[in-house]
């Protein structure tokens, strides 16, 4: 007997799925319908007919600060921006070392290159933390490391320069860094407390992008906040136009919507 016959469910997967990116996914497709993105944006408070310009977009899973890195080819403009945002004790000397220094130094995973300042997203808290002693130093290399692989699920651009950033959750609350044992030891050893996912994510979007920004959570029970702003699955999907979506997607409208 299979797994399904055991447990005596034989539902398709969209009854059962719990998987917060993929009502993400749904809601983006949503989103993307004529006249949909008006009227969520009308749910915001935000009037899109104001601001609507040739830089409106869009996207899901939003990685811009590292597909930003990814196109820069000049290396001292990758020392400038590291230096720039993290202000740390000793960052001028840092930097002027051998390029392979600097990769150890903030402890990057596997060989480090001698020839191109490796992707900040890639340094290794459980190796560089040894290198940094002091916990406020250590903290801005936290933050500017885990922006670099932070994806808010949503974001709406109204302009290059604004932004929406919306967070699907089906049940579980906002995020805290670090995440894993090993690096929340270090920590706690260090006196530090963690860093809550809207709040890093304002410092990606607003400190290190430049985009001012507005934090939204999808949530299927909703819950106070003094962060970012609540909005409720069926509160967000009532609005829409759900005319043509496949039967699966409406299922599962249906089932955090409840």
């Amino acid at each position: 007997m299979d797994i399904r016959e055991i447990a005596g469910i034989d539902q398709n997967y969209y009854s059962i799925n719990r998987e917060e990116r993929n009502y993400a996914a749904i809601f983006f497709t949503a989103l993307c319908r004529p006249g949909n993105i008006t009227k969520f944006l009308e749910l915001c408070d935000c009037d899109l007919s104001e601001q609507v310009s040739d830089d409106f977009g869009i996207y899901f899973e939003y990685a811009y600060l590292r597909d930003l890195w990814y196109r820069i080819d000049d290396e001292e403009i990758k020392k400038e921006i590291i230096r720039e945002n993290l202000k740390i004790k000793g960052i001028d000397q840092l930097l002027s070392k051998p390029t392979v220094e600097i990769n150890e130094n903030f402890g990057v995973a596997g060989t480090a290159s001698d020839r191109y300042i490796q992707f900040p997203g890639k340094w290794s808290l459980k190796k560089y933390y040894r290198n940094f002693p002091d916990s406020d130093d250590l903290l801005k290399i936290c933050k500017f490391k885990w922006s670099f692989n932070i994806k808010p699920d949503i974001v709406i651009h109204l302009d290059k320069d604004t932004a929406i950033c919306i967070e699907a959750k089906y049940e579980s609350r906002e995020g805290f860094y670090p995440s894993s044992g090993e690096e929340k030891k270090i920590f706690y050893d260090m006196g530090l407390d963690f860093v809550g996912q809207t709040e890093l994510q304002k410092y990606m979007m607003e400190d290190l992008l430049g985009i001012e920004s507005e934090f939204i959570f999808l949530v299927y029970k909703k819950q106070q906040s003094d962060s970012h702003r609540v909005i409720s699955w069926q509160e967000a999907f009532d609005i829409l136009d759900l005319t043509d979506m496949p039967n699966f997607a409406l299922r599962m409208i249906e089932n955090i919507s409840g």
